[in-house]
């Protein structure tokens, strides 16, 4: 029987956005990834990987175009990734894809105001300026890639697409109905086999 289990670290950059609903100006905010993971095959096509990351994600957003600079949050994040991989063939380079649920905690938040900005005194506020309440995120990433087997290593090349499930500010709290994650970049990982 084949079994097969890996453990590794990974790197990855992914350009996140924030989809708000009323819409926002909204740019993309280039952030970066490290974990921990594992693999674990008991067929040739079909397996599991999962991964522990520090992530940092976030926003940029035009206010007004006659601002000196564009607000900015980024948020910090202790993130778990269970993902079904894909892998086709049993040669050294073998197409992948894999999918599956994440969980994102927050552990920290900073953002940067234009200085020209001033609050609305009246209404529902802005988000801007706002103090984010702890509240856990979650939802699907996805990659498309390669692995490339040599012997016990295996380098794993992809690219990645993630979507939010639910709000990160929630509804009610601020002019924000809606306010969910959204990314794409790259990633790689580094997997050494044990017990073989």
């Amino acid at each position: 029987m084949f079994k097969r289990l890996q453990f590794g670290a990974g790197f990855g950059l992914m350009q996140h956005e924030v989809d708000f609903t009323p819409a926002a100006d909204v740019d993309p905010f280039t952030g970066s990834s490290i974990n921990v993971g594992l693999r674990y095959f008991d067929k040739k096509l079909v397996g599991f990987q999962a991964e522990l990351s520090y992530v940092q994600a976030g926003w940029n957003e035009t206010l007004d175009t006659t601002f000196s600079s564009q607000y900015q949050r980024q948020t910090s994040y202790a993130e778990i990734l269970i993902l079904t991989q894909f892998s086709i063939g049993s040669g050294a380079i073998q197409p992948m894809f894999q999918a599956g649920p994440y969980l994102s905690f927050p552990l920290s938040d900073s953002e940067q105001i234009p200085t020209e900005y001033v609050a609305p005194t009246e209404g529902t506020p802005d988000y801007y300026g706002f103090d984010i309440p702890f509240r856990p995120n979650y939802g699907l990433q996805g990659g498309l890639g390669l692995n490339l087997e040599f012997g016990k290593l295996t380098i794993q090349l992809e690219g990645r697409y993630l979507i939010g499930f639910n709000d990160l500010i929630k509804t009610g709290d601020t002019r924000a109905a809606t306010s969910r994650r959204a990314g794409i970049g790259g990633h790689m990982g580094v997997f050494w086999a044990v017990g073989e």
